[in-house]
């Protein structure tokens, strides 16, 4: 199997046009290849004996020999932050993401989730992460959910416990508006509330 693998691979370098070839070059340069492969990744971060996040991954692929190195979760990625208490306030997931290693930069794409304490929910196309400043933030579109309205808007920032946030551009918002609560007459069974109902789009 393998002198049959060898011979086709062969016979595939002599018989490529031009073009080709430097195809395959790129193919087989050194920085286009893992240097490590890891799957079920599970990270802790701690500082000073302070739990500080939680990062799991089904896969990651480490490019230590470019020049800058990166670590690519092609499968997706979860973290989770936790406070001063060590209770995990934020949590937030990506379909992909990669890490920027000398820049201590991630850029998490494709179904961005963030979470918080607050029950405040963040969905974006692409976010960034710097941990030594510890801000989140995009210029894509994002949407904002929180018990009380849905705001749509471009551009977002944030402390990176997701609990400091601001919006650049609010596109519009959505509110609820609270159950009304009314007393059932005399000889009737109190119904349960009813759910809360939207208001109209406000554009801002």
């Amino acid at each position: 199997m393998g002198f049959l693998l060898l011979w086709a691979g062969s016979f595939m370098l002599f018989s490529c046009q031009k073009n080709d070839v430097e195809v395959v070059r790129n193919l087989t340069r050194v920085d286009t290849l893992p240097t490590q492969t890891v799957v079920n990744l599970t990270t802790i971060y701690m500082d000073t004996g302070r739990l500080q996040m939680i990062i799991t991954a089904p896969e990651v692929l480490y490019y230590a020999d470019r020049e800058e190195p990166v670590m690519i979760f092609p499968k997706g990625i979860d973290v989770d932050f936790y406070n001063r208490q060590m209770v995990a306030e934020t949590h937030l997931s990506a379909h992909y993401a990669v890490y920027y290693q000398k820049k201590e930069l991630w850029e998490a794409r494709d179904s961005v989730v963030a979470e918080n304490i607050d029950h405040e929910r963040l969905d974006a196309e692409m976010l960034y992460w710097d941990v030594g400043k510890k801000w989140i933030y995009t210029d894509k579109f994002i949407r904002i959910t929180t018990p009380d309205e849905i705001i749509y808007g471009e551009g977002f920032e944030s402390d990176q416990s997701f609990t400091d946030w601001r919006i650049k551009k609010v596109r519009g918002t959505v509110y609820f508006e609270e159950p009304v609560e009314e007393t059932p007459p005399p000889g009737k069974v109190e119904s349960p509330p009813s759910k809360g109902k939207m208001k109209e789009l406000k554009k801002e």
